[in-house]
């Protein structure tokens, strides 16, 4: 298979389900940003911490979850193919709920905001992070045009399921430092006054 076709030197592109939409639709944005974030899971695997293979295969395991949710999302609600697409199960975000758990508790307790940054590994976790919130806020652009029913539902599980993902992110990125030995830079910075 080539991986090229020219279909899209128009700016269209097919969906998964069969239609072709403009390149800019809320939909194609929803998975493109699923797609970067994938990528950006993939560069923070390759600095962690050699010894911390079962991070790795955590990572790699979301990796997979995000292509499952980049066909579900590449997949319009009422068409014959979303039947075949899977959706996240709520026992994923209770996965990341639980890893979150566990690295939290050998973390010091956080008094203060913290710059991004750090390891290298930390500073990816950080922009996945980041990356990960504009998938969410696109995805809750296009909850905004669900109706309700089957698909609704799965919606809103993927969108509890990024929200947890971010979180984990943070966290991640706090044990990662943690892990290398490197201190976390406090903002020192203070809320400008509006008033």
């Amino acid at each position: 298979m080539k991986a090229y076709t020219g279909r899209g030197d128009r700016g269209k592109t097919s969906l998964y389900s069969g239609e072709r939409v403009p390149k800019s639709h809320p939909r194609v944005e929803a998975y493109g940003d699923m797609d970067e974030l994938n990528s950006v899971l993939g560069a923070l695997i390759s600095y962690l911490p050699d010894n911390k293979s079962d991070l790795k295969v955590q990572i790699e395991h979301i990796q997979s979850l995000l292509f499952v949710a980049g066909a579900w999302l590449a997949t319009t609600p009422y068409s014959l193919e979303m039947a075949t697409v899977n959706s996240i199960p709520d026992s994923e975000t209770r996965m990341l709920e639980e890893a979150m758990n566990f690295m939290d508790h050998e973390l010091p307790h956080l008094r203060e905001f913290i710059l991004p940054g750090g390891h290298t590994s930390a500073a990816f976790a950080h922009i996945a992070r980041t990356v990960c919130r504009r998938t969410e806020r696109h995805v809750v652009r296009l909850s905004s045009e669900s109706s309700g029913g089957k698909a609704h539902a799965e919606l809103m599980a993927l969108l509890a399921f990024l929200n947890r993902l971010s979180a984990y992110l943070f966290v991640l990125a706090r044990y990662l430092n943690w892990l290398e030995g490197v201190g976390e830079a406090s903002w020192k910075g203070r809320v400008p006054d509006l008033m």
